[in-house]
């Protein structure tokens, strides 16, 4: 039995050597490899296939000579690239560009082109070395160059959301500008894109690939015809629709409430247009905010209705509001009063009301406007700002203790004359 303990024991000390010995060979393995990559720098190789060829100036400085490239703008090229391993982990291959510059080209037939390798920006281009290339340069074939603009047409496929309003498409570009030769473009009638707007609650906007189309509606296909884009940019405005009702802000005081007020607006709502997300914090439309102690008996009051930035009334015969406003049981009357009160009059000083009388407008409900006199209305002056002698025009605050309908109208002041007591 003991035996056979010690013979586990010397088994469980081998196999833990082993395992510090694999430990350490590992350990010792990325010590070299890491010496090597960044001590030594070692360099690596790396293949990317099929990279598009650009053509600079093909649409612009090319075409403007009157000229076009009937073969060759669909090359390919590879390349082998050298560089250090981490320079090379951290390229994106699909980043690389290779440019011909067409610029230079000022005659028809087969035409030979340089190219630039181009890397990334976060890529020094010292960095790497292209080790090897499929081609050096860039053989293209060169031709006359015919232009035709045909219109581009949109098929709407789908319905936008129940409740919405669509506005008129807008394509960019309106004309497509083909370049080829002539006997290409003989057939080519016009441009097709499909919009899908399935369930749209807001604007759509969408590049799209085209299609060509000959005068019988059939699609072609003829790669020698090159267009000034790529993409059709389609947009379909979507909108919203919302019925808004349309409010007047009424300022009550005393003697002017709305139990005395009735009023219409024509029309009482609107439908506005607008993008959802406006519409949605849009509940209601202020016309304008009137105090009730400056309407009349009745009157009739028109609004161009303000609409929310971005929005527009469904209904262009609606952009007038009429407000009707008829005002009941409520009169107004001028009282003469006489009788002056003064309070916080300075220490050490004495004032004295200069102006004799002041006839003050009240409004309220007329069965207590008819009762008020001259008696019932409290006139008081607060002289707390003045601090010194002389005479002085001072606001006064005018009540009519008792009155629960009746308001003042306006606003008024005395004069004062403030001094030293007689001695």
């Amino acid at each position: 039995m003991e035996k056979n303990k010690k013979e586990r024991t010397t088994a469980d000390a081998e196999q833990s050597r082993k395992i510090f010995l694999v430990i350490g060979s590992i350990l010792a393995a990325i010590a070299i490899w890491f010496y090597v990559d960044t001590v030594k720098i070692t360099n690596v190789t790396t293949t990317v296939h099929n990279i598009p060829v650009e053509f600079a100036s093909e649409n612009t400085v090319l075409a403007d000579n009157g000229l076009m490239l009937l073969s060759g703008y669909d090359t390919t090229i590879d390349l082998r690239l050298k560089g250090p391993r981490k320079v090379l982990w951290k390229l994106n291959k699909e980043q690389i560009r290779i440019v011909a510059d067409t610029s230079k080209i000022s005659d028809t037939g087969i035409q030979s082109l340089r190219y630039e390798v181009i890397f990334p920006d976060n890529v020094q281009p010292n960095s790497i070395q292209v080790e090897y290339a499929s081609s050096y340069s860039i053989t293209v074939t060169v031709g006359e160059l015919d232009t035709k603009e045909i219109p581009i047409h949109c098929e709407v496929t789908g319905k936008i959301a129940d409740g919405f309003l669509s506005e008129e498409l807008v394509l960019d570009p309106v004309q497509l500008v083909l370049h080829a030769q002539r006997d290409d473009l003989l057939n080519v009638a016009y441009a097709k894109v499909k919009l899908d707007v399935s369930g749209a609650q807001k604007t759509v906007t969408k590049a799209l690939e085209f299609q060509l189309y000959d005068y019988n509606d059939i699609p072609i296909k003829n790669e020698k015809i090159r267009a000034a884009t790529k993409l059709i940019q389609a947009t379909l405005p979507v909108k919203s629709v919302k019925k808004v009702p349309l409010k007047i802000n009424f300022v009550e005081v005393p003697g002017s409430t709305m139990a005395q007020v009735d009023y219409s607006i024509d029309p009482a709502a609107v439908v506005l247009v607008g993008d959802k997300d406006i519409l949605d914090s849009v509940n209601e439309i202020v016309l304008d905010t009137i105090y009730l102690q400056d309407l009349a008996e009745s009157q009739s009051l028109r609004y161009t209705v303000p609409m929310p930035e971005g929005c527009y009334l469904k209904d262009d015969s609606e952009q007038v509001a009429t407000v009707t406003i008829v005002v009941s049981g409520i009169s107004e009357k001028t009282i003469t009063v006489n009788q002056f009160a003064l309070e916080n009059v300075p220490e050490g000083l004495e004032a004295t009301p200069v102006t004799e009388r002041l006839d003050i407008t009240v409004r309220g409900l007329a069965s207590e406007i008819e009762a008020l006199t001259g008696d019932k209305l409290q006139i008081t002056a607060n002289l707390s700002e003045i601090t010194g002698e002389g005479s002085f025009t001072v606001p006064v605050t005018v009540t009519v203790p008792g009155a629960q309908n009746v308001g003042i109208k306006g606003t008024y002041q005395i004069i004062v004359n403030v001094s030293k007591p007689a001695a």
